[in-house]
């Protein structure tokens, strides 16, 4: 097995790894919290690994515009923002890239997926790029993830896509707006969608649509959480053409939705969200907002300018803007000529490097 130092160490040209210096002198540390920073210049991502100090361990340089991240055991998944059509699977002990995958040729990625509980099975959302219709692509990870299952979801625009505790049920954020990448992000269907939470069951193969809501319209629900109580914090954002009338952070609690009145904090958009415990966390890099919520309950909020990706877990709370990103009161700075993205990753405690 590869040394601590010799992993770190490890200097790679175009798409390798970067080890921080700091990391070679420094006793070895779990990696906590993944962000994303993207050049302007290039519009390409990278991923930096970060101990729950706030302590940068190491970078992993991509050559396409990052989202989400998906992780089961060594495996990370880096989706692409929309409309891209690739990901990669990095190696969290390494920090090397283990495989590119690419989209069929009618379908683009939109940004997340979520691994089965045992990690056999990778879920990702799509676009069909025929229909405008969403759909959840399912890859075999033992088979070198190959594509074995297309699920057809009630409507257009999937987005975040969440597994719940302790099964292989997964929850979906279905945005409703019909978008092909010929003209852009402009939305077909401005006038009339309608978005909706949408519940997959994979092991049975079932797609089952939990309708849409009174105080949605307008609104496209796109990230979702769950807490340790098991209710379910979604955030959307109203498009440009529509009023804001629609509410942008619901709480979902024993199956019976509930807005939550934010007060004009959000903008009406959220960036990200995130949920740990009794905890969650609601960006608008709009507002440059972070709302604290409790048992399901607005209870603070912090500033922070271009509010973006937020993470929780037990052993960190993390937060970033357009420049900086605080994990647990430590800040660090982006790299002159980038930003960071608007999702970040905790990852399971299982790494050290």
């Amino acid at each position: 097995m590869a040394t601590r130092r010799a992993i770190l160490g490890h200097l790679a040209v175009g798409l390798g790894v970067v080890a921080t210096g700091a990391a070679l002198a420094q006793p070895a540390e779990d990696a906590a919290y993944v962000a994303i920073e993207t050049a302007a210049n290039t519009g390409h991502s990278r991923a930096l690994f970060f101990a729950s100090s706030g302590r940068l361990l190491g970078r992993t340089p991509l050559d396409f515009r990052v989202h989400g991240m998906a992780q089961h055991g060594q495996a990370m998944v880096v989706f692409p923002r929309r409309p891209g059509n690739q990901m990669c699977v990095v190696d969290v002990v390494n920090l090397e890239i283990k495989r590119r995958l690419t989209a069929p040729f009618d379908r683009h990625f939109y940004g997340h997926g979520a691994f089965t509980r045992d990690g056999a099975y990778l879920l990702t959302t799509e676009n069909n790029l025929d229909t405008l219709g969403g759909h959840v692509g399912v890859y075999d990870v033992r088979a070198g993830y190959r594509r074995v299952d297309d699920m057809v979801l009630p409507g257009a625009g999937p987005h975040e896509i969440i597994r719940a505790p302790h099964s292989d049920v997964f929850l979906l954020a279905l945005g409703g707006l019909e978008t092909h990448p010929d003209y852009g992000r402009t939305p077909f269907n401005l006038r009339d969608f309608r978005s909706q939470i949408v519940q997959v069951d994979i092991r049975r193969s079932e797609v089952l649509p939990l309708g849409h809501w009174s105080g949605t319209e307008g609104v496209s629900l796109r990230h979702l959480a769950q807490d340790g109580a098991g209710r379910l914090v979604i955030g959307g954002q109203v498009p440009k053409g529509r009023d804001p009338t629609g509410s942008v952070l619901w709480v979902v609690n024993k199956g019976v939705p509930q807005k939550v009145e934010t007060e004009g904090r959000l903008g009406h958009y959220v960036s990200s969200v995130a949920a740990h415990g009794a905890q969650a966390l609601v960006s608008s890099k709009v507002t440059g907002e972070v709302l604290r919520l409790v048992d399901g309950e607005m209870t603070s909020s912090d500033t922070l300018d271009g509010a973006s990706a937020v993470a929780l877990s037990d052993r960190f709370r993390a937060q970033s803007g357009f420049r900086a990103l605080d994990i647990n009161g430590q800040v660090y700075e982006a790299d002159r000529g980038a930003e960071f993205d608007n999702h970040g990753f905790a990852l399971s405690p299982m790494i050290t490097l």
